[in-house]
């Protein structure tokens, strides 16, 4: 009678050992492609605060998807890769020499889509600090790269 239910518990187990290494196998792949997700997010990122140090609104409007919304403090919604360089081109033009830094708080990546929550800071030519804030930004996968779909910031600083 113990044989019998020995071999049925033995026989569950040997039944669930491949389930639980192909979950195991499926939360390390999970894993690798949140790990590659973030690398490329963030070389994103960095490509973005360079165009943007440089002057360069067509590089910033890279980062965005073709059909991308930015929602940037006191404008309208510009929506879609041509409307967003026109509108860095203008914020870029009325502040020229103007650096920014970007920090990444936090990166929820789901299959082919992320979220990043951050803080930017705006400093003038000079080195004085001109704007700082948050942000959100939802990323998409897009070809063999990430792209913002959407993009908000907000101001930190008092209204003038």
């Amino acid at each position: 009678m113990r044989t019998g239910w020995m071999v049925v518990t033995l026989a569950a187990l040997a039944a669930a050992a491949p389930a639980a290494v192909a979950a195991q196998d499926q939360a390390s792949e999970m894993a690798h492609d949140h790990g590659d997700a973030a690398a490329a997010i963030e070389a994103a990122i960095e490509a973005y605060v360079n165009a943007y140090n440089a002057g360069d609104a067509a590089g910033v409007a890279a980062a965005y998807a073709e059909d991308a919304t930015l929602m940037a403090p006191n404008a309208e919604p510009a929506v879609g890769r041509d409307a967003i360089e026109a509108a860095m081109r203008a914020e870029l033009d009325a502040a020229p020499g103007f650096s920014l830094a970007l920090e990444t708080t936090s990166l929820e990546v789901t299959g082919d889509v992320a979220v990043e929550l951050g803080r930017y800071v705006v400093t003038d030519p000079e080195g004085g600090h001109a704007d700082h804030g948050s942000f959100i930004a939802y990323w998409k996968r897009v070809g063999g790269g990430w792209q913002m779909a959407a993009d908000i910031w907000n101001s930190s600083m008092p209204a003038s």
